[in-house]
């Protein structure tokens, strides 16, 4: 299922203002596998893996719109009116080394394709968040302007496996697994406290920054 984020209305960096951001293609993999939840959950039984696995995909978008990056190799695709005067700020970091795609409308409507693969304009997914930004002493080329004239498409992940996500996260996507596994509703009749040092904590030690 395809996936729209709309553009954040008041974010503490003053990021590229996408109009919208569609995960055009997901995950092949969790962070953490079937497996692994159902051993965190203390389950040994077959029964319930469809609902663990759903749990386990809930969780990592949870945790991936909560800490504003991407966990496993996914690529997205923003929309922006124009181009910025320098730089575009790619969301939902890390951003993976790989070719870049930049699709635009000129002033007289047509469509232009450039790629970092053929060095039309220079990208750095050494920094977080990843960016995108013309060749020295050049600049983006003019576009007509309306909504949604420019598309970027790129990739974002830690990597290919779950292996390759931070543990601190890992253990906070298990933790949410199997809070809602063991929680079917919304409310509750009896009174629920948080257990210090658990699933808040360890999302408050895995943000990528003070730019939310």
């Amino acid at each position: 299922m395809t996936l729209v984020f709309p553009a954040p209305e008041n974010p503490d960096v003053a990021l590229t203002p996408y109009r919208s951001l569609v995960r055009t293609s997901g995950p092949a993999v969790e962070p953490v596998t079937l497996a692994e939840a159902k051993a965190h959950c203390r389950v040994d039984h077959s029964t319930d893996d469809a609902l663990i696995s759903a749990l386990i995909a809930g969780a990592r978008e949870y945790v991936e719109g909560r800490l504003d990056v991407t966990l496993i190799t996914t690529t997205w695709t923003a929309r922006y009116d124009n181009f910025p005067s320098w730089e575009v700020v790619l969301p939902r970091p890390p951003m993976l080394a790989g070719t870049v795609t930049v699709t635009y409308r000129n002033p007289d409507g047509q469509s232009v394709s450039m790629s970092s693969a053929t060095g039309a304009f220079q990208v750095d997914s050494n920094v977080i968040p990843g960016r995108i930004y013309p060749k020295y002493l050049e600049a983006w080329p003019p576009t007509r302007g309306d909504e949604n004239s420019v598309t970027v498409q790129w990739s974002a992940g830690y990597g290919a496996s779950g292996t390759s996500v931070p543990q601190t996260i890992r253990h906070g996507v298990l933790l949410l697994v199997g809070h809602w596994y063991a929680n079917r509703e919304a409310v509750t009749s009896g009174q629920m406290m948080e257990v210090p040092m658990t699933f808040e904590t360890l999302m408050a030690a895995s943000g990528w920054g003070g730019y939310r």
